[in-house]
């Protein structure tokens, strides 16, 4: 039977049909600069009203908005709220924890480079990226995955609503259990009548991290039609409370393969607009390993000026050949199947010289209780680091 990660990897991999058996697919974003709003963006697309309430909702709070007062009442949510608090308790106070401690010991305190965080094939994983740089203004992240919309649960009858909560607890349990969500499963989860795409999810995650989220709009680049992938986007601009600054998510749904790139070649523009960018990269499938992303690998080389990632990322001899900095945490094993082929001999020989540092907490794929194989990896360019990249383009 297949554990949880090949079943993300399989799936993920699928539309490009080469390499390994099963090849990887996900997404960017684009645009023509990084969106940087004063005011709450105005969405372009129908949204119900106040999202903040409704998300708070889905993730098991108290709503906002006198509209869904009632809702609480029901005997569905009393249960949802009991069962979603409970798992996120168990994530927030063992793993987030850790990583929060870890991040003030090991992390700048402000965002390591610019104002941006880069989160490559991170899909709707908003907290991983929340608590490792809560001091970035804007997080640009992509996936396969559709944006989708709110659902709006003051209009849903009795059933409905309670199907609504059963599958935001489905959308859910992966990344509270595993921290990373399951491709597969995303794939037919965030595709039901009462909950689509990664919109709700990510505003969940906001809501749970004690944000609020202030507005719904588009996303900097305009939807466009690819072959296989459609290019789409959103923007969500929230608040921690008490505080008048406003951050943002900038979430696209693409192809980001060479091929799938080709469709909407804006993306390339506005993602180098980044520059220079803090970038965070986990349980990417090896992407960046294989010919098919090239061109992501080499943009990420270019625009990035401090890295976190594990070793699915940016492969650790590209980064050394190219004078970065880089600091090894955790343990180094063969990678998980069928992954294999992608051990990395360099990398491998910094961990047996003993120059890793501790990991405190569970990070990839190796995400089993007790699974001490976690590693992760913190980089920094070297000045000139960013020229030797041409030759890749």
């Amino acid at each position: 039977m297949k554990n949880i990660a090949d079943m993300k990897t399989e799936n993920s991999l699928r539309p490009y049909g080469r390499l390994l058996a099963v090849t990887c697919a996900l997404i960017l974003s684009c645009a023509t600069g990084p969106a940087v709003a004063a005011e709450p963006v105005v969405a372009t697309t129908v949204q119900p009203k106040h999202p903040d309430s409704i998300a708070r909702l889905l993730a098991g709070l108290p709503p906002s908005h006198a509209d869904h007062a009632e809702l609480v009442r029901s005997k569905a949510w009393t249960n949802h709220s009991a069962t979603m608090q409970k798992s996120w308790a168990q994530v927030r106070d063992g793993q987030l924890a850790a990583m929060k401690t870890w991040r003030t010991a090991q992390l700048p305190k402000s965002c390591p480079v610019g104002d941006t965080l880069f989160y490559p094939f991170g899909g709707p994983d908003f907290l991983n990226a929340w608590v490792l740089f809560p001091e970035c203004d804007t997080f640009v992240m992509f996936g396969l995955e559709p944006i989708g919309v709110m659902p709006d649960p003051a209009a849903m009858t009795a059933p409905e609503f309670a199907k609504l909560l059963t599958n935001v607890r489905e959308s859910m349990v992966n990344l509270f259990a595993r921290n990373y969500f399951v491709t597969s499963r995303m794939k037919l989860q965030l595709q039901t009548e009462q909950l689509r795409g990664v919109l709700p999810v990510l505003t969940m995650s906001m809501v749970l991290a004690g944000a609020e989220v202030v507005g719904i709009g588009p996303a900097p680049v305009p939807p466009a039609a690819g072959k296989k992938h459609n290019l789409d986007g959103v923007t969500i601009e929230f608040r921690v409370p008490g505080s008048p600054r406003l951050k943002r998510v900038i979430f696209y749904s693409f192809d980001a393969s060479d091929k799938g790139i080709a469709d909407y070649p804006q993306i390339m523009t506005y993602l180098r607009g980044l520059t220079p960018s803090t970038t965070l990269i986990k349980s990417a499938s090896y992407l960046l390993h294989i010919t098919e992303f090239r061109k992501m690998r080499t943009l990420i080389l270019e625009t990035s000026a401090f890295l976190v990632q594990d070793d699915t990322g940016v492969p650790f001899n590209d980064l050394i050949k190219r004078g970065w900095d880089m600091r090894a945490y955790g343990t180094y094993v063969v990678p998980i199947p069928p992954f294999e082929k992608k051990f990395q001999p360099e990398l491998a020989a910094i961990y047996d010289a003993g120059k890793a540092l501790p990991l405190p907490f569970r990070f990839g794929y190796h995400l089993n209780l007790g699974d001490n194989r976690s590693n992760l990896m913190i980089g920094r360019r070297a000045p000139t680091a960013a020229k030797k990249t041409a030759a890749d383009r």
